[in-house]
């Protein structure tokens, strides 16, 4: 009976029960991606990853990641969680969706040792002028949102609609009404609403809903405080440097409490790349026999 292991981790966190829990099947070239995707539905975690071998000379590993119910071209803290299950030495280059990424041991502010991987330029995309509209979709009227701020699609892999809040109260009371959220229009349709609030000059707490790919509510979305980090470089929030720096905090409000840590290289008009780290943690890990 064919048995297949998987490791599972907290991807950005050092503490148990918290961050965003990942699977990382390390060999899985034996797996075709129907069962790749059924071993995702069973485990039920936000995404779980599938390790094999490349089919590109510039990359070490191939790795395809599964939510729930679909398969993602790239996503954050899938990428660090399977670094950090594979150790393989300072540097690794995954082949992914989106092509090659490169993910690095790093050391954190405060001294932590983290991965971090490099995500590929960001792609701004369109505003939604209809602030009241997008707000409604969230449960908030349009006094919650930052008025100084655009509502702006930001990208590195999956596109994300940046939100800006006034406050904590209006990122607590925040929930996504699919429904509505669909009723904005072909403009939204595709994009993934990424609440957040400055919380200091570098800090910034988050929220990530995403209930059509099987997760209801995400601890912790590499893959979209990245193209955050941008949007704050390019419209003035942070001021850019070598690089810039920022943390985000996401998952307080789910009790999964997440840190990232991202850094935005450019200026405001031209950033060509940002990079996302974060702790891990080993949780134990598991098996299939089919």
């Amino acid at each position: 009976m064919p048995r297949y292991d998987y490791r599972l981790v907290e991807v950005f966190t050092a503490e148990r029960f918290g961050g965003n829990p990942l699977a990382v099947f390390p060999r899985a070239e034996e797996l075709y991606p129907e069962l790749m995707q059924r071993f995702a539905a069973e485990l039920n975690l936000s995404e779980a990853t599938f390790v094999m071998p490349s089919t590109r000379r510039d990359c070490d590993y191939r790795v395809r990641i599964f939510s729930p119910r679909s398969e993602l071209p790239m996503a954050g803290h899938p990428t660090i969680g399977t670094a950090f299950v594979l150790g393989h030495g300072e540097r690794v280059v995954f082949e992914e969706g989106v092509g090659p990424i490169l993910v690095e041991r790093a050391t954190a502010p405060s001294g932590a040792p983290i991965w971090r991987m490099t995500q590929p330029r960001p792609r701004f995309g369109p505003r939604l002028e209809d602030r009241a509209a997008v707000a409604a979709a969230l449960g908030l009227d349009a006094s919650q949102l930052e008025e100084k701020l655009p509502l702006c699609a930001v990208a590195t892999g999956l596109p994300f609609l940046m939100v800006p809040l006034r406050n904590l109260e209006a990122l607590a009371r925040a929930w996504l009404e699919l429904e509505r959220w669909k009723s904005l229009g072909p403009q939204a349709r595709d994009l993934l609403p990424f609440p957040f609030v400055q919380v200091a000059p570098t800090r910034f707490r988050c929220r990530m809903f995403v209930p059509e790919v099987g997760v209801v509510e995400d601890p912790a979305t590499g893959s979209a405080v990245g193209p955050l980090g941008a949007y704050l470089v390019a419209h003035g929030v942070i001021p850019a440097g070598k690089p810039a720096r920022l943390e985000c905090q996401q998952g307080v409000e789910m009790g999964r409490p997440s840190h990232l840590y991202v850094e935005v290289d450019g200026t405001p008009s031209d950033i060509p790349a940002v990079r996302v780290g974060g702790e891990c943690i080993s949780m134990g890990g598991g098996y299939f026999e089919l």
